[in-house]
């Protein structure tokens, strides 16, 4: 199975399902985005913000993982799934929050993203690749929690592509 647009709808479901739980349960006027801070975020500058470390250093790096093992776990080549995290991580910036967007945060997600992405998405592989026949339950539920795009496309669709995974393609 391999697609361009499977990508591209999950990663726009994944950043609204964010931007949901975070209205609900971090801070909703942070979340609460509007026809108007979408006009505004495109037009106005980009900033360099000062959130905690952890969510610069591993929050951002992380969703921009998840972005890149949607787009691996849809048979796309690292490269191809580069530009889906990229675009998903500017997709976050201008509407995924009310917050100026930040180029700190681009890199952090739209780039660190796929260095991490890349070795959870192969690791999870493996987990499916490297068994008999049929991997079972627990191979399957690791492959979740390493990365958890890559094993529950792998649960829905099947491998990438219709076979073993595609490495540096």
């Amino acid at each position: 199975f391999k697609s361009y647009v499977v990508p591209a709808l999950e990663i726009v479901a994944m950043d609204v399902g964010i931007n949901r739980v975070g209205r609900r349960l971090l801070e909703p006027q942070t979340f609460r985005v509007t026809p108007q801070s979408i006009r505004r975020n495109l037009r106005g500058p980009w900033v360099v913000d000062d959130d905690p470390f952890q969510i610069n250093q591993f929050g951002h790096p992380y969703q921009g993982a998840m972005y890149h093992g949607i787009a691996r776990s849809n048979g796309l080549g690292y490269w191809p799934s580069m530009a889906y995290t990229f675009a998903g991580s500017a997709l976050w910036e201008i509407a995924g929050e009310t917050t100026p967007p930040s180029g700190n945060d681009q890199i952090a997600s739209g780039i660190a993203g796929s260095f991490l992405g890349e070795p959870l998405f192969r690791i999870s592989r493996l987990l499916l690749d490297r068994s008999d026949e049929q991997p079972g339950p627990w191979r399957k539920l690791a492959s979740v929690i390493v990365s958890p795009p890559t094993g529950i496309n792998a649960l829905l669709l099947g491998a990438p592509a219709g076979g073993p995974s595609p490495d540096a393609v």
